[in-house]
């Protein structure tokens, strides 16, 4: 969690220092994304089972996030109107997408799954029906031998 953690404030004071250069919303659309997706990795890891950082890490972290908000929402207001509105804009839209393609991975891989169930259950009664038919031709044999 802690590599995580390096990485956020890494892409903070990227985003930070191109909002103190002046640069646009649109014009840091990747850095954005990618500062979303490591805080959003370090939220995701911090409720997780398999997370070895603490508790006092985890509360560290949203602390720091609040104000890394904070100074960006100051930046965007200082730097255009309606700055930090898009911003928040842009964040709702990028959560959305991120969803979306989650619950189609998750309903692809069940549909694959699903595939897999029922192809397993093709061969096993396909065998099933092969073992009866060679009993039956078996028994047939031994009876016009008898």
């Amino acid at each position: 969690m802690l590599a995580e953690i390096m990485l956020c404030n890494s892409l903070y004071k990227t985003v930070s220092t191109a909002f103190k250069n002046g640069k646009s919303i649109y014009d840091m659309g990747s850095s954005l994304t990618d500062y979303f997706s490591a805080t959003h990795e370090v939220q995701k890891k911090a409720g997780d089972s398999s997370s070895k950082g603490t508790a006092l890490e985890c509360w560290q972290f949203q602390e720091q996030q609040r104000i890394q908000r904070a100074n960006l929402e100051y930046h965007m207001k200082k730097s255009r109107l309606g700055g930090w509105t898009d911003f928040v804009r842009f964040e709702a839209n990028w959560h959305k997408q991120r969803k979306e393609e989650e619950l189609a991975l998750r309903n692809k891989k069940a549909r694959q799954a699903a595939k897999l169930q029922k192809d397993l259950q093709l061969a096993i009664n396909i065998g099933v029906c092969m073992i009866l038919a060679m009993g039956l031709l078996f028994g047939i044999a031994i009876y016009y031998r008898g």
